[in-house]
């Protein structure tokens, strides 16, 4: 289903308490009825359409987008995350503007006013209306999120990662913009740093080793020789960083290790290879790592790969009130975790709020695979992508890495030149070579990062050891030379 057609079928269903048609771009009254769904169960308002449903268009759509995404973000307080888009319909544009039910109630406009959503109308919230709002407000206070992590301070977190977030958030605009320096007050201001103290947010996002706090956080990689009753992994790696490294981590294993299908055409006896649905792996790894319940401490996020199928595994049944039918039809995100979703939403990781699986549906279906199959039980929920599968390479790349390493560092501590080192170390070397042999034109520090889940200095201090034991080499200028095998790396380590 495409995104058209989702409009249209949005446009039949009629006004209610979650859906407003508007002719023109009136800023003020869409704000009125942004600040009503954020008081509610959130909402979308379609731009260009008739109360009868009839589709008017608006002119030049994408210069109205860009102001009334500035106009609403700055007359709704608290700031809350609002999608807007221009959607075409036909020969037609609309603009889409969408929100889902906010964290932080009463929600109100400069001038003070608070509205609520009785039906479909938009009303001014009455006083009964807005003590039940203050109350919400008090228990979303108590959320998990909000929690305060004890024991973590502000040099436990990656500096680097939170100066990722406001640079998008000063490059895309999705909320209130702060200096690069200002960290403490960026942490205040999304609630991830309370009355003295970081809340389970901020650790999930940017705590340097948010494991050695939350347990919950790790994620597990694991390539199944055979089905699930087997004991024999291809490759198993649990990943420790923070939300933003892990997602980086396991994009860049997909995009190495994830086989090619391959077709033949009915007209031509040529072999077509397809590309496995990338958009669709991501967003589905995205809703596990956002969407997950993270109170369990015993809760995780799995990526299994089987000789037939893909499953990613998230703690947590489905969310508000949703069955995995209600996920293959356009619907509005109600997320489990608002303030995490909130900070994906500024870095642009939550595009379309509400149409996430609808497009994983139509990138497999474009891509010659099933649609992805969702199923909740046991206080879990699994996304199954049948098709996509590792390459076969994958475990002789790896052996091969793995014999070099091993040799290398037994050589090297018989001649005295490193000390020895822990089965940790030793596989974190191992991890930081396959990232180097995987990329072709060599690995950054960055790469090397991602693959392993460990920070800056650990990376540094492990490029160290390969150095010193002759598997790897840096090259090029230093800031754009990237480490590479050395010839006696290349010998041991046959590519294919």
């Amino acid at each position: 289903m495409t995104n058209e057609q989702l409009i249209k079928d949005l446009i039949k269903q009629g006004e209610s308490g979650q859906l407003e048609f508007k002719e023109v771009v009136r800023k003020e009254d869409i704000a009125k009825t942004l600040c009503a769904f954020l008081n509610a169960e959130g909402g979308t308002v379609l731009i260009g359409v008739n109360d009868d449903g009839e589709i008017l268009g608006v002119d030049q759509a994408e210069q109205y987008e860009s102001a009334l995404k500035q106009y609403l973000f700055q007359s709704i307080i608290p700031e809350a995350p609002i999608a807007v888009s221009t959607e075409q319909i036909g020969m037609k544009k609309l603009l889409s503007v969408k929100v889902w039910s906010g964290s932080k109630p009463p929600y109100l406009l400069k001038d003070g006013k608070i509205f609520y959503r009785r039906g479909s109308r938009t009303v001014a919230a009455s006083p009964d209306e807005i003590s039940k709002l203050i109350v919400e407000r008090q228990k979303t206070e108590l959320h998990w999120e909000r929690q305060p992590a004890l024991g973590v301070d502000l040099d436990d977190l990656d500096e680097l990662e939170i100066r990722k977030t406001i640079q998008d958030l000063i490059k895309f605009g999705r909320g209130k913009l702060f200096d690069e320096k200002d960290i403490e007050a960026f942490l205040t201001y999304y609630s991830l740093y309370r009355d003295g103290h970081l809340t389970n947010a901020a650790v999930i996002l940017f705590a340097k080793e948010p494991s050695r706090y939350l347990p919950q956080s790790r994620v597990r990689l694991t390539v199944f020789n055979a089905n699930k009753t087997a004991n024999s992994y291809g490759y198993d790696k649990v990943f420790e960083g923070n939300l933003f490294r892990n997602i980086e981590a396991i994009l860049q294993f997909f995009e190495v290790n994830i086989a090619t299908k391959s077709q033949f055409s009915e007209k031509k006896w040529l072999r077509d290879d397809i590309a496995y649905p990338k958009l669709a792996l991501r967003e589905g790894l995205m809703n596990a790592l956002i969407h997950r319940d993270f109170s369990s401490v015993s809760g995780t996020v799995h990526v299994a790969f089987y000789p037939t199928h893909l499953e990613i595994i998230n703690s947590g049944a489905l969310y508000g009130g949703y069955s995995p039918g209600d996920l293959s039809k356009s619907h509005l995100s109600v997320p489990r975790n608002p303030d995490i979703a909130h900070i994906c939403f500024l870095r642009q990781m939550i595009e379309k709020i509400g149409r996430g699986t609808v497009l994983m549906i139509e990138d497999c279906k474009s891509k010659g695979y099933a649609s992805p199959k969702w199923d909740t039980n046991a206080g879990s929920t699994t996304v199954t992508f049948r098709g996509v599968t590792v390459t076969a390479k994958h475990d002789a790349v790896n052996d091969a890495v793995n014999d070099a390493v091993n040799d290398a560092v037994n050589d090297a501590v018989k001649q005295g030149l490193i000390d020895a080192v822990g089965d940790a170390v030793n596989d974190a070397l191992i991890d930081a070579v396959n990232a180097i042999v995987k990329l072709n034109d060599g690995a950054s520090i960055k790469d090397i990062m991602a693959a392993t889940g460990k920070s800056n200095a650990t990376v540094k201090r492990y490029l160290q050891i390969l150095r010193e034991i002759e598997l790897i080499e840096f090259k090029g200028a230093a800031k754009t030379g990237k480490y590479q095998l050395t010839s006696k790396a290349e010998k041991k380590i046959k590519r294919r």
